[in-house]
């Protein structure tokens, strides 16, 4: 099965409650959502639902659930939905960049930037910084490095990455009443890519997460065995270095020059 084709049935099924909110507008019937167990059900009017929550809400729904956390989204730490939602009923900025969310497959630069000052916001409510590296370094500044990077809003490079697939499957839903969309391949650009096998895989970062100078600094503290749960290198994608406490675990850098000199030196040792 094509690539892009395979991802749209994936991601367009099944349809979120926050795409029947938005639909309801569209489509020429009343609509119900069932809701609870098999002794105590619910039924939900999405038609009043969206009454209630006003046609602009209505608009951004759909983009902001798959921003801020779906099926096939990632959501960031600790940043619920509820206080997104809220973020966004209170300012007309937010308001308008995740309306405009999936109207695309792309990411408009305006958008872009109201999503970075909107990440901001998630992260420190009262903050003026308007971009996600830069909250990030006066957050790890204020904790004099003593927070943890779950706790730090993701950097740009990592944001747009994460806002490009949320576009992805919101153009999706958006287009959820077409027969046969034109979807374009999930690794094109997409925030996924393929892996050597030819699977999906997301892409976490276009670049690299630290200049080189600062990851050869990066260390580790553990003791007996690297492990991906508790080793900070491998947590960070990161291979171990030499100035690492455990020296030769399964997660250390080979170094070719070092590997290459000891080769000589085995030689010379045998002709002698």
């Amino acid at each position: 099965m094509h690539e892009a084709l395979a991802m749209h049935c994936k991601l367009q099924t099944p349809i979120p409650t926050a795409n029947f909110v938005q639909l309801s507008r569209t489509i020429d019937s009343q609509l119900f959502i069932r809701r609870g167990t098999k002794v105590r059900v619910r039924m939900i009017d999405v038609g009043k639902l969206a009454a209630v929550l006003g046609s602009g809400v209505c608009s951004a729904l759909p983009g902001l659930h798959a921003w801020s956390g779906c099926d096939t989204v990632s959501a960031l730490a600790s940043q619920g939905k509820i206080k997104a939602l809220k973020l966004v009923q209170a300012n007309d900025l937010y308001l308008q960049a995740f309306t405009d969310l999936g109207s695309s497959w792309n990411v408009p630069t305006d958008v872009f930037n109201s999503i970075q000052a909107f990440t901001c916001q998630l992260y420190a409510r009262n903050t003026k910084i308007v971009g996600a590296n830069s909250l990030r370094y006066h957050m790890f500044c204020a904790k004099k490095g003593q927070i943890e990077s779950g706790q730090l809003p993701p950097c740009e490079d990592s944001l747009m990455q994460h806002t490009l697939r949320a576009i992805y499957q919101a153009a999706i839903w958006r287009r959820s009443l077409e027969n046969l969309p034109d979807v374009p391949a999930p690794s094109a650009g997409h925030g996924w890519e393929l892996d050597d096998g030819g699977s999906l895989k997301i892409r976490w970062m276009a670049g690299l997460p630290a200049p080189d100078v600062v990851l050869n600094l990066i260390s580790c503290t553990c003791r007996r065995t690297c492990r991906p749960s508790d080793c900070s290198c491998i947590l960070n994608g990161l291979k171990c270095t030499v100035v690492c406490k455990l020296q030769g675990c399964s997660n250390m850098v080979q170094d070719d020059a070092i590997v290459a000199q000891d080769a000589n030196d085995s030689d010379g040792d045998s002709d002698d």
